[in-house]
């Protein structure tokens, strides 16, 4: 195994450490594009599949996707001698969607070159685009191995959303409204969409602000 440690990439795993740290689950609700696409498909005008138990369990499927992503390539590369992506290579839509889909669309050669790995790929992403229609952000709360990464930052994140547990008066108004359907605002499947701020009635949650940030301001004042 010591030829695979050279090809970590730590300069990503780096600055995703760094983004954490920064940021938590920041980055899912306001930096992310495919979250952003996801939104705006749950815009369209279609029956939707409310939040329930079973929505809730499959926010666990995350975590089993992070770990395939970190045993699945050393797998491989202990059996065949070469360590593969193979998240982002047979289940993840995003780069289907984003960056294949453009590029078959305007390149007839890549057309013609496209096997059961790109039809593959196509299907996932299919199913991808119709749930998102249905469900808010699925690939985010339910397969996304980012977002469970960034999740374990959320608590000690320099911005991302905060209760105040004194002025709290615990009336479950925050859960009603969250789309993420998750029961306490701030933790780790919480992607600091502002909901639960706009609509607290005694004004106990708020987004945290970084350091530097805060400073800035009270400077300013």
């Amino acid at each position: 195994m010591s030829g695979f440690i050279p090809q970590i990439p730590f300069y990503v795993l780096g600055l995703i450490v760094l983004f954490g740290l920064l940021f938590g689950r920041v980055v899912c609700g306001f930096l992310c594009p495919f979250g952003f696409f996801q939104e705006l498909l749950y815009k369209l005008p279609v029956p939707k599949l409310g939040k329930s138990s079973f929505t809730r369990a499959l926010t666990g499927m995350k975590y089993f996707f992070l770990a395939a992503i970190f045993l699945g390539p050393l797998l491989m590369y202990a059996i065949i001698g070469l360590g593969e992506p193979v998240f982002c290579k047979y289940i993840c839509p995003a780069g289907t969607i984003e960056g294949a889909a453009p590029l078959f669309a305007i390149n007839e050669n890549l057309r013609g070159a496209a096997g059961w790995l790109t039809l593959w790929k196509g299907i996932l992403a299919g199913l991808m685009i119709l749930t998102a229609a249905v469900i808010f952000r699925p690939f985010c709360r339910f397969i996304c191995p980012l977002g469970a990464i960034y999740g374990f930052f959320n608590k000690y994140a320099l911005t991302g959303i905060h209760v105040d547990q004194n002025r709290c008066i615990a009336c479950g108004r925050c859960a009603a409204v969250c789309k993420s359907d998750i029961s306490i605002a701030g933790d780790k499947e919480c992607i600091s969409c502002g909901d639960c701020v706009r609509n607290c009635p005694v004004g106990a949650i708020y987004m945290k602000k970084a350091v530097v940030l805060q400073h800035k301001e009270d400077e300013n004042v």
